[in-house]
C-alpha cells in the first residue's frame, strides 16, 4: 500500500509542481485575487490544486480531500486528504523562489503519509508511520542541538489574526534573545521539512491550517523530533498553532512560549 502511495502521491505532486514552474513569473494582474485582508490565491494555486485532485480521485476514488483552496470534497471516508497545491502563495506572487506542495493522508484522523515537494530544486520529503523520513529516498533526522543558544530557529507571522500579534511579539523577543537566530521565510511546509533534515533546530507559528503543517508532522516526527500544539497536546485538523524540534529543545521552547500564549 505505501508503495502505491508513494507513487500517486509523486505523481500528483509533480503535476502540480509542474503548474507552478510554468507560472511562476509569468503571472498577470488577472491572476491573483484576494480571498481576505494580506490572503492571497492565484490562477495557479487552483490549476495545481484540480492536477492533485483528479490524480488522487483516479487513484482513490471513495477517498475524501481537504484542499486549501475548494475545501471538503463529498466523499465520506476513513481517509482524508489535506492538501495544499501552493505552501508560499505570497513568495511566488513576488518572484521569490520559496514554495511547496504539501499533501497529508489521515485514516481516522491519524498521518499515515506525508509529502512536501519543491517544485524548482525537486527535493521531495515523505514519510509514513514507523518507516523514517526521507529526502529525495534517503534517511533524514532531526539536528542534535542541544542549547537554545546554539539553535537556529524558524517562524511565521500571524499575519491573519491580529488578537495574536502581541503575544506572538513577546514570543519572538524572547526567543531571539536566547537562539541563535531566527527565520521568517513565509512557507510553513518547508519549514516544517527543514526540521525535520535538520537544516532548522526549532519551528514554531502562531496561526497555521491544517493543510500548511499536517505532512510536515509526520516527517519531522519520523525523522525523530517532537511536534505539538503551543499547548502540548497533538496537531489534528482543528489545530492552530505548532512547534516542532528535536528531543532536547522540545521541553524548553513549549516552556518559554506557553508563558506567553495561555
Amino acid at each position: 500500500m505505501n508503495v502505491v502511495l508513494l507513487k500517486a502521491g509523486l505523481q500528483a505532486a509533480r503535476g502540480a509542481g509542474a503548474v507552478i514552474c510554468r507560472g511562476y513569473r509569468h503571472l498577470e494582474d488577472g491572476d491573483i485575487q484576494r480571498k481576505g485582508k494580506n490572503d492571497f490565491v492565484t490562477r495557479v494555486d487552483l490549476e495545481a490544486e484540480i492536477a492533485i485532485k483528479k490524480v488522487i480521485g483516479r487513484n482513490f476514488p471513495d477517498h475524501c480531500i481537504l484542499a486549501e483552496e475548494s475545501g471538503y470534497s463529498m466523499n465520506k471516508s476513513e481517509f482524508l486528504w489535506v492538501i495544499d497545491p501552493l505552501d508560499g502563495t505570497t513568495n511566488f506572487i513576488h518572484g521569490i523562489p520559496h514554495f511547496a506542495v504539501s499533501m497529508a493522508l489521515l485514516k481516522n484522523r491519524q498521518v499515515i503519509f506525508g509529502l512536501i515537494y519543491e517544485p524548482l530544486s525537486r527535493d521531495r520529503f515523505h514519510a509514513f508511520p514507523s518507516q523514517g523520513a526521507f529526502l529525495n529516498d534517503k534517511p533524514i533526522k532531526v539536528s542534535l542541538t542541544v542549547t537554545l543558544a546554539d539553535a537556529l530557529g524558524a517562524t511565521g507571522f500571524p499575519f491573519k489574526a491580529p488578537a495574536q500579534r502581541p503575544a506572538y511579539a513577546r514570543t519572538f523577543k524572547s526567543l531571539l534573545d536566547q537562539c541563535k537566530d531566527m527565520r521568517r521565510c513565509g512557507a510553513a511546509a518547508l519549514d516544517l521539512a527543514y526540521v525535520a533534515c535538520g537544516r532548522y533546530d526549532f519551528f514554531w507559528e502562531a496561526h497555521l491550517l491544517p493543510w500548511d503543517f499536517l505532512a510536515g508532522k509526520l516527517i519531522v516526527e519520523e525523522a525523530g523530533g517532537i511536534t505539538s500544539d503551543f499547548a502540548g497536546k497533538e496537531l489534528a485538523v482543528g489545530t492552530s498553532t505548532v512547534i516542532a524540534a528535536n528531543k532536547n529543545l522540545y521541553q524548553e521552547l513549549l516552556k518559554e512560549i506557553r508563558t506567553f500564549f495561555k
